[in-house]
């Protein structure tokens, strides 16, 4: 199998060059279990071969997938971004499997489409403080948009030491970098994480597993209930919760590592088990094709 990320090419964007930087050390974290070759080129690829294809903005790209399946048939999408459902189910009928992020109803009885979590950005997770040596009791790292960030930063703005890092917009001038932005991670004890822009999700709850901070998310219509069956995180529904729970643990040691332990042990099991599940996905597809051609191959008497 060749992957291929696609998501910078043929359309130069904001989003195409920040998946491409930022998502793949994520989507290769993923994928660890499927035997695959990286290229740069389609030129490298022969058209008898499997392609996995990483992408982003597709519905920008309608003459090069219309280029594209002219030649290859044997090909798997993994799609970001389209936090809103903007793409056309009947495209995903095009390859063998889609992986997307973004959790939709929508998408999520179509046994061809495995929805996966956006992830964290790439950068150095390493040297993490156990929880309750670390110097910081929270952190907020990102803009501020809409009612549910301010009312997080006034909810909770009295409880020190805390670590608070406001941008005016995604990705502006006054950001961390991404090793800045983990090591406050790895430094913290609490990650409160209010929903996105247009979503639910947000790539600060999985900065904060990965950099085994203890999240506290908002949790919108039981989102992540639905989305992430069975996880121990913290959930709120009023950031003037967050501020009741955030002392109930910091004043018990036993109870902070326990849930510390709990949110870490779970993450951990979750993205082997995600992992296992995308490799079965594409082994079972393979092994579909295969039934399928040797049925007919018996059928004409080929085989035996």
């Amino acid at each position: 199998m060749k992957l291929i990320w696609n998501s910078h090419n043929y359309n130069k964007s904001f989003w195409g060059e920040y998946h491409r930087i930022n998502s793949k050390k994520w989507i290769f974290d993923i994928l660890s279990k499927v035997n695959f070759t990286e290229v740069d080129n389609l030129n490298d690829i022969d058209s008898s071969e499997t392609i996995l294809i990483v992408d982003s903005e597709i519905e920008k790209k309608e003459s090069f997938y219309k280029s594209f399946f002219k030649k290859y048939n044997k090909v798997y999408l993994v799609h970001l971004g389209d936090e809103g459902g903007k793409i056309d189910k009947d495209f995903y009928s095009n390859f063998k499997h889609v992986f997307r992020t973004f959790y939709l109803n929508s998408f999520a009885k179509n046994l061809n489409i495995t929805c996966i979590p956006i992830g964290y950005k790439t950068g150095s997770i390493n040297n993490l403080n156990r929880i309750t040596d670390r110097k910081y009791i929270w952190n907020f790292l990102g803009t501020i948009h809409g009612a549910s960030r301010y009312d997080l930063i006034f909810q909770n703005k009295n409880i020190k030491p805390n670590y608070i890092n406001i941008t005016k917009k995604f990705g502006g001038q006054n950001s961390l970098s991404a090793d800045e932005y983990y090591k406050i991670m790895g430094d913290t004890k609490f990650a409160l994480v209010s929903h996105g822009y247009f979503h639910p999700e947000t790539y600060r709850l999985y900065e904060a597993l990965e950099s085994g901070c203890i999240p506290i998310i908002e949790n919108p219509h039981s989102f992540f209930d639905n989305f992430l069956p069975g996880n121990p995180i913290i959930k709120i529904k009023l950031w003037n919760e967050a501020t009741k729970i955030i002392d109930k643990f910091n004043k018990d040691k036993n109870k902070i590592l326990d849930i510390s332990k709990s949110t870490n042990n779970w993450w951990l099991e979750y993205k082997l088990t995600l992992k296992q599940n995308i490799r079965d996905k594409i082994k079972h597809m393979a092994y579909l094709k295969d039934k399928k051609k040797r049925i007919l191959l018996q059928k004409y008497q080929f085989i035996t």
